[in-house]
C-alpha cells in the first residue's frame, strides 16, 4: 500500500538572495499571493493532517491554504540554524569568513554553522520527522517546510545520501509531490505551482 506525501515550501518573504534559517520572518505580499494561487491545487485537502514548521513564514502559508485541516507544527521541521550568518547574503558571508565557507563547501555532517546548527543534528531530526511520516496512519499527508528541510526529506525518502540535497532545486511557494511505499519512494512531481 501507497501513501501521497505533498511537501510545500512557504512563500516569498523579501529576504531574496539571503540566509534565513532561524530567523523568524513573515511572508511578503508577494508571497502570500504566491500561496493563494496554490489554492486550485488543494481544493480537496479539506479535513486532511497538515504537518508544519513552527517558523511565521510556514504558519502564514498554511492558514492561507489550508483553512479547513488539522495544523500540527512539528518543531523538528525548522529551517536549519545559520547561526551569525542569518540575514547575510553569500557574498558578505564569504567576505567575512572565507575559511569557514570553503570547510562548509566541502560538506560533512560535522560542519556547524557559526553560533548556529550542525549539519549532522539537522539531518537527525529531519530523519526523525521522515520516519514519523512513514509510520504514520494517515494515507495523505502535507508538509508545509522550508527548501533545506524538503531536500533533505527528499534524499531520506529517495534513499539519497544527504549530501545530495543540491540535486534538488525547490522554489518558494511551489510543491513536490511523493508516493511513498515500503520499499521507498518515488517523486511524482517537483517545483508544482503557478
Amino acid at each position: 500500500m501507497s501513501k501521497q506525501l505533498i511537501l510545500l515550501r512557504h512563500g516569498k518573504t523579501g529576504c531574496s538572495g539571503r540566509y534565513v534559517g532561524s530567523l523568524d520572518v513573515p511572508l511578503s505580499e508577494e508571497g502570500k499571493a504566491q500561496i493563494s494561487a496554490l489554492e486550485s491545487f488543494f481544493s480537496d485537502i479539506s479535513g486532511k493532517t497538515v504537518l508544519c514548521s513552527p517558523m511565521r513564514r510556514c504558519r502564514q502559508s498554511s492558514e492561507i491554504l489550508f483553512k479547513d485541516c488539522s495544523l500540527e507544527i512539528d518543531e523538528d521541521l525548522r529551517e536549519i540554524d545559520f547561526g551569525r550568518w542569518e540575514g547575510k547574503s553569500f557574498q558578505e558571508i564569504a567576505d567575512t569568513d572565507p575559511l569557514l565557507v570553503e570547510r562548509w563547501g566541502t560538506w560533512s555532517e560535522d560542519f556547524r554553522f557559526p553560533e548556529g546548527e550542525r549539519i549532522g543534528d539537522f539531518i537527525k531530526r529531519i530523519r526523525r520527522v521522515a520516519a514519523a511520516i512513514e509510520k504514520s496512519a494517515h494515507d495523505e499527508l502535507v508538509v508545509v517546510a522550508h527548501g533545506g528541510v524538503i531536500r533533505a526529506l527528499l534524499c531520506c525518502f529517495l534513499r539519497l545520501d544527504p549530501s545530495s540535497y543540491l540535486l534538488f532545486q525547490v522554489k518558494k511557494g511551489r510543491f513536490c509531490t511523493l508516493e511513498l511505499f515500503s520499499e521507498g519512494a518515488v517523486l511524482t512531481g517537483l517545483n508544482i505551482g503557478n
